[in-house]
């Protein structure tokens, strides 16, 4: 049985023993959890850390090599009642290269609405000696079991490179990687049909390129103030790039909670595993004909 396939077995036993386990909430007005949700917008001091796993294909580079493993962490802390903030990380292997990120968030969050903030991050990848930083505005919306989370703003690559591939009759086929500034977003559209399950549709645009994004992620075990969840996301996007990896997530807060109850109020979104694909989304490639050969001298 492939890895994909082991991971989709394994979240689909996940999603079965929490639905078991969780009452389907009211679609109108959900209790969220038993005890009125917490209007602060951090539920104190918490933290996530993550493993993954996968691999990825784009058309523009070689099938060899494309595994991609590696963690992520998010500590979130309040700011009084109405504020909080948030530091991300990431280290990762990927395409046999390391990839390491940074990330910080600075929003207003009432959990019972969503959340509206200034988000900042600076990723590098070694393979491609490609530093890119990212700012911009974060906002999420909750309603009942749904939520809309996105992320959108300016990034800029410090990468630039020009690589030969080969010769074509009359055409040098080449890669190259621009220096230069764009829009980028990261956008989000969740569903919790139980307290303990959710499943994710959503897009980015992330060094030039458009993909789509599905996750699914449901409660394994609860500890009472941490609980681990198994997940799996996915990429399909421009230029036959698809991704693929799924993982373990260990959530560690204040108290006992919900799946949807610690996503609305302990650690906003951490959007840092697209920076393992951003720099090569934004290679180019392309061919440049060559100037015609001199004909060859007459023999006397």
């Amino acid at each position: 049985m492939s890895f994909t396939r082991q991971l989709l077995a394994v979240l689909a036993v996940a999603f079965a023993m929490s639905s078991a386990r969780a009452d389907t909430p009211s679609w109108w007005t959900p209790p969220i959890s038993e005890n009125p949700p917490s209007k602060r917008a951090v539920d104190g001091v918490n933290a996530k850390l993550e493993g993954f796993g996968g691999g990825s294909y784009w058309l523009g580079f070689a099938r060899l090599n494309n595994a991609s493993a590696g963690g992520m962490g998010s500590i979130t802390a309040p700011v009084g009642d109405r504020f909080g903030f948030q530091i991300d990380a990431l280290a990762a292997g990927h395409r046999g290269f390391f990839v390491s990120a940074g990330a910080g968030h600075a929003f207003w969050r009432d959990p019972s609405v969503g959340l509206l903030g200034a988000y900042g991050a600076i990723a590098n990848d070694k393979r491609l000696d490609d530093t890119r930083f990212r700012l911009g505005a974060e906002g999420a919306y909750y309603y009942g079991p749904f939520s809309l989370a996105s992320v959108a703003g300016y990034e800029e690559s410090s990468g630039h490179f020009f690589t030969p591939l080969g010769y074509a009759p009359g055409f040098l086929a080449y890669q190259w990687q621009p220096r230069r500034g764009r829009f980028f977003d990261m956008v989000d559209i969740s569903f919790y049909p139980t307290y303990n399950v959710k499943f994710s549709v959503g897009h980015r645009f992330v060094g030039g390129r458009h993909a789509a994004a599905f996750a699914g992620e449901a409660l394994v075990w609860n500890f009472g103030n941490s609980a681990v969840t198994g997940f799996i996301e996915s990429r399909v996007g421009e230029d036959d790039y698809k991704a693929v990896w799924g993982g373990v997530r260990i959530y560690l807060g204040q108290s006992d909670k919900t799946l949807i109850v610690r996503h609305r109020e302990d650690d906003p979104m951490n959007w840092l595993k697209d920076d393992m694909f951003a720099s090569q989304n934004s290679v180019r490639t392309g061919a440049m004909p060559l100037p015609p050969m001199a004909p060859a001298p007459t023999p006397f």
